[in-house]
């Protein structure tokens, strides 16, 4: 499963973008949240199952104490501590279809955005068993128009905290040029037309026409004939 955040979880939105986007002669709003979590190890589990393992270990286990019976084995040391610290998980990739879930307001406001794009998942280490995830969600559909929401959302890195669900969907999309939200990719241009001329038609274009276009090819007249009788 990619990763998601399934409940409610406290994020820092580091920072929001603002802008528009040009879409043929349309400039639409989008936004750019940026956010990072803080937690226990197992957030990297949420990237990716083993990412925890392959990142740490426990010295004490490894020393030969042996762990309860069904308890959750601790893993506070860094497997290699001498590698780097920040990871980029798929770098420069991009994927659509998630479901983006904040409320905001005291009236029960909130914004519920589908086909919302999760881009530049990475990540921190830290001895001892802390990690940081972060990464950037991108939107631009039609539910921006609302002032009062694109204008809390532009806010958001001044509020710092807030709550949050990011759903996954059963299949991800990479984003490709000209995304935008709930509708379909731009279907591929047809290929040129020169490329779909077959070898006859390239010949008769280089050579001005087909065989049977020669300048003799319907004269049966005999060149060396008067046309006349003795």
């Amino acid at each position: 499963m990619p990763f998601q955040l399934e409940n409610l979880t406290q994020v820092l939105i580091t920072n929001a973008n603002p802008r528009r986007e040009l879409h043929g002669d349309e400039r639409v709003r989008a936004i750019d949240l940026a956010f990072s979590l803080t937690g226990e190890n197992t957030l990297l589990d949420l990237i990716e199952p083993g990412l925890r393992a392959h990142h740490y270990f426990n010295k004490a286990l490894t020393a030969g104490q042996e762990p309860l019976p069904g308890m959750v084995i601790p893993m506070p040391n860094l497997r290699y501590p001498k590698l780097p610290l920040a990871y980029a998980y798929g770098k420069g990739e991009k994927f659509r279809g998630y479901r983006f879930i904040w409320d905001w307001g005291t009236d029960g406001d909130h914004a519920d955005f589908t086909d919302v794009v999760l881009a530049n998942l990475h990540y921190e280490l830290s001895e001892g068993g802390s990690v940081t995830v972060m990464g950037t969600i991108q939107y631009n559909g039609e539910e921006l128009q609302d002032n009062d929401v694109y204008g809390e959302l532009s806010g958001l890195a001044s509020e710092g905290e807030i709550y949050m669900k990011l759903l996954a969907p059963a299949e991800l999309l990479p984003v490709k040029k000209g995304y935008r939200a709930g509708k379909p990719d731009t279907p591929t241009p047809p290929a040129d037309a020169e490329q779909q001329k077959d070898a006859g038609d390239i010949f008769a274009a280089q050579h001005g026409g087909t065989e049977a276009d020669g300048p003799d090819a319907d004269d049966d007249s005999d060149p060396d004939s008067d046309g006349g009788t003795e």
